[in-house]
């Protein structure tokens, strides 16, 4: 651990899911019980950048916390990991299939099709059902009490899918704060026509409100289908930019302030394991954004880091990028930005 008289104040927080994963890649090797979690994928990508966070996360008890060191050494604060004594299942599996379709079911199945040794961890493993309650806390919910207190002098916070409950108070805990740049990324189980009159107090307080097109179209079903529509109506409620993505990559951002739109393509490369490609754009994304205060630039940016996840497995492939791969990469895509 850092010791006290090293500590100082993180200049950014992300806050999400940390996980243990069982990946059964279409193309790649099997990765067992390592370091998952829309947080890690996240965290990874902004230190690939260059960046330092704190780190707020609920975690099961028995947690392998020594999966975090190699963060920490690059220094990251993990004050806010805190392992709960509730029932908490960090355990997450997915198989790829045809395409990169993704199945979250029945891992003994799957690992039998593959003639593969099942791994005793994953006995009893059941996949957590995407639910969002308005009013109940779940284990992995957000507390007010999970934000360490120096953490709200930083001056940016990036937070992951959680649930309804912790997006709900998080922006306002962080905003009491010194922030001033405040990304989140939507969860699914909300992006649903029930929560249509929550949406607006939920993304007030953001700086870039990020989602998929599906995810987009669900929230807006029998109200639009149109994305520019919808990123434009988001961004009424508050944020300074609303970022809508499909499935094959493609970034649409629509810029408030200047009120222009873009359409970045995917950076075209071999995908080996699409997991936490998102919450690698959405770390990527912020570390642009700090440079410059530019959304377009960091969109850039998470493009670039979105498709280094995929051509790996596992947040830490990050961080294997060769020298200048980045900056490359980025001036290739440039070129290819259209304005809507």
């Amino acid at each position: 651990m850092i010791t006290e008289n090293m500590r100082t104040v993180p200049d950014t927080v992300l806050a999400g899911r940390l996980q243990r994963e069982y990946i059964l890649p279409a193309a790649a090797p099997a990765r067992l019980d390592g370091l998952g979690g829309n947080l890690a994928y996240a965290a990874a990508a902004f230190a690939s950048w260059g960046g330092k966070a704190g780190l707020v996360s609920r975690v099961s008890a028995d947690f392998p916390l020594d999966l975090l060191t190699r963060l920490e050494a690059l220094g990251f604060f993990l004050d806010g990991v805190h392992p709960v004594s509730e029932p908490l299942d960090s355990r997450y599996f997915v198989a790829y299939g045809e395409g990169n379709k993704a199945y979250f079911d029945n891992p003994v199945t799957h690992f039998a099709e593959r003639q593969l040794p099942f791994p005793p961890e994953l006995f009893g493993y059941q996949p957590s059902r995407k639910y969002c309650s308005k009013t109940d806390y779940e284990t992995n919910s957000f507390r007010v009490t999970d934000m360490p207190r120096p953490f709200l002098e930083a001056k940016a916070a990036h937070v992951c899918p959680i649930d309804f409950i912790s997006h709900k108070i998080l922006p306002s805990v962080l905003k009491a704060g010194m922030i001033q740049t405040l990304t989140m990324r939507a969860c699914s189980c909300y992006m649903d026509p029930i929560f249509w009159e929550d949406i607006r107090g939920l993304i007030s307080d953001l700086t870039v409100f990020m989602m998929t097109d599906t995810q987009a179209l669900k929230l807006f079903q029998g109200r639009s289908v149109d994305l520019w529509e919808i990123a434009e109506h988001l961004a009424g409620y508050g944020p300074e930019a609303v970022i809508v993505q499909t499935e094959d990559g493609t970034t649409h951002l629509y810029d408030r302030m200047s009120q222009k739109r873009w359409i970045l393509p995917a950076y075209r490369s071999r995908i080996s394991d699409p997991t936490g490609v998102l919450d690698a754009f959405d770390g990527g994304f912020l570390a642009g954004f700090q440079q410059n205060h530019e959304p377009l630039e960091a969109a850039l940016c998470g493009n670039i880091s979105a498709a280094i996840a995929g051509e790996g497995s596992g947040p830490y492939f990050l961080l294997e990028c060769l020298p200048g791969l980045k900056e490359m990469r980025l001036q290739v895509l440039r070129q290819q930005v259209i304005a809507a």
